[in-house]
């Protein structure tokens, strides 16, 4: 708590994960509480160091979306990436940047040659100079930005306008040179609804991922669990106004009683934690899909599926895992609200990927948490060309985040945390090889615990998606680790330490800790991470870092 500040606790309470918690407090003694709980000097705003004169642009975005393109394969070319394996020995720290009041820093930039757009913790959205770290300009969006930007370019290829979505289920447009707001509309359509995912973008339409915090208020016995209905919103990128919405569920209904008395209602959940992935050619958007919120689960859970995306009908379902219905409640006794199911949470967090096969044609690659990855035919009704196991899976992963892959070789990243009692097969936390086309593997290397305690710090957990440029494969590990790996065999070339305190260039008190959620993005000659997580007890921490290859 001493990393936050009055107003962050403040704002959980009211609006964010803990507004459940909070509905139990009147408005003064949530005032009170975040007040004795928070620290001021957390959240004094230290002033921004803004450059001087105006942004502009000179070339397109060098890493654009989440999954740096449409696809969501995660792999730079080269010229875009700017960073060889030759390089790594000269790849040093440049600056660092601090969010103030913040524990957690697990939003992903969009990089053009002179900016970098990062949303925090706080709200507020900056465009950082690559080189400097000043800020051309801040955007306060009024809850957290979880997801990475998508940038919309205009005449020239040159960057017009980001899009975003904040906690509060609101969609953002802001102008690209200038952060002035050019339209926000709300996708939210459920109390506990908000956007976890990126927004993926083709020909001026948002696809927006709907999820939701529903899953945690099942916690609370007499919560009537559960009524949110996972999805994709269709956005015009001109206006915000909706083209059409999807939903993984129906309108759920009273299918029972809890135990404590309270009403069961079904079907919920299967929320879209991930940013969807356009496929122009056959005219579809494939979503990824998680666990039903209450029993009895339905067909669309903990799958993969197309939709059409023009209309958002349905073309086909994938799905991986049938009845898994789990929520909060189920990690605790007594737990009325835990449906009769009870897991596993087999979520797919991380995206499909569509990739180019060296054997000509294209694959569907899927990730699950459950430690299995998927072949797909994106031709055939989504059927499943090939299925392994890559991990024992767990509740954040097995596959958590993403994978990489420039249609040779899929690089899988797991984390294989220790406590789910549906894993299967010894933990293989650490980096492996497959042929997408067949699944075969070709080499893995599972890193080992870094010291015995059970504790983050030693975790060499990869949970955070991978991120791949010819040659070269990034990670950030639980413990705080950047690594890069050779593609070739797994052997590490490049390893720096981020779990420290760090000078920053706007001269806010930073630390890193957990790499996780967000990955590592690879643009321009530089390596941009964020670093710290407080998730599930995983190390806090505040800082944006910034390698570049030293100058000789």
């Amino acid at each position: 708590m001493s990393a936050l500040s009055p107003s962050t606790i403040l704002d959980a309470l009211n609006t964010g994960v803990m507004k459940e918690q909070g509905a139990a407090l009147d408005r003064i003694d949530r005032i009170l509480l975040s007040q004795h709980l928070g620290n001021e000097a957390a959240g004094s705003d230290v002033a921004v160091d803004y450059c001087e004169g105006d942004l502009t642009f000179s070339g397109s975005p060098k890493w654009n979306r989440w999954g740096a393109n449409a696809q969501n394969t995660r792999f730079q070319p080269a010229s875009a990436a700017g960073i060889r394996p030759e390089d790594l020995p000269d790849l040093e720290l440049a600056w660092a940047f601090g969010f103030p009041g913040a524990q957690r820093a697990r939003s992903q930039p969009a990089v053009t040659r002179e900016a970098i757009f990062i949303g925090s913790q706080s709200g507020r959205v900056y465009a950082l100079d690559t080189k400097t770290g000043c800020a051309w300009w801040t955007y306060e969006a009024g809850a957290e930005v979880r997801n990475a930007p998508v940038i919309q370019t205009g005449p020239g290829g040159l960057p017009d306008a980001i899009y975003f979505g904040d906690f509060e289920a609101v969609v953002h447009a802001v102008d690209a040179r200038t952060g002035k707001l050019r339209w926000k509309k709300s996708i939210k359509d459920h109390p506990d609804g908000t956007i976890t995912g990126s927004i993926a973008l083709h020909e001026n339409t948002l696809f927006v991922p709907m999820s939701s915090t529903e899953i945690v208020s099942a916690y609370v016995d007499d919560y009537a669990c559960c009524t949110f209905r996972g999805g994709v919103t269709a956005l015009d990128g001109s206006d915000g106004s909706t083209k059409w919405r999807w939903h993984s569920v129906g309108k759920p209904r009273k299918v029972g009683m809890t135990s404590a008395g309270t009403d069961i209602l079904a079907p919920s959940g299967a929320p879209v934690w991930s940013t969807p992935t356009i496929d122009r050619k056959r005219g579809l958007l494939y979503v990824g899909t998680g666990e039903n919120y209450s029993s009895p689960a339905n067909d669309k859970s903990d799958a993969i599926v197309a939709l059409e995306l023009a209309s958002g009908r349905e073309r086909w379902i994938m799905q991986a895992t049938p009845g898994d219905a789990w929520n909060a409640a189920c990690g605790r006794e007594p737990k009325p609200n835990c449906p009769s199911e009870d897991g596993p949470d087999f979520d797919f967090g991380a995206p499909p990927m569509l990739v180019d096969v060296a054997g000509g044609g294209q694959i569907l690659l899927a990730g699950q948490k459950s430690g299995e990855i998927f072949g797909i035919d994106p031709d055939n009704s989504g059927k499943i060309l090939w299925r392994r196991r890559a991990g024992m899976g767990g509740f954040n992963g097995g596959v958590h985040w993403g994978m990489a892959s420039d249609g040779a070789t899929l690089w899988v990243g797991i984390a294989d945390t220790p406590g789910n009692r549906f894993a299967e097969g010894p933990p293989r936390p650490g980096i492996h090889a497959f042929d997408p086309e067949t699944g075969e593997p070709q080499w893995s290397r599972i890193e080992p615990k870094t010291c015995d305690e059970v504790a983050y710090k030693c975790m060499t957990a990869l949970s955070a998606p991978l991120s791949a440029t010819p040659g070269l494969v990034f990670a950030g590990a639980h413990n705080g680790h950047l690594l890069a790996y050779s593609s070739q065999d797994g052997a590490v070339l490049w390893k720096r330490e981020t779990n420290r305190s760090f000078e920053t260039v706007n001269g806010v008190e930073a630390k890193g800790g957990s790499i996780d959620g967000a990955g590592v993005v690879i643009a321009g000659g530089m390596v941009i991470v964020n670093s710290g997580y407080d998730k599930f007890g995983e190390i806090p921490g505040n800082v944006l870092l910034v390698y570049r290859k030293k100058v000789r």
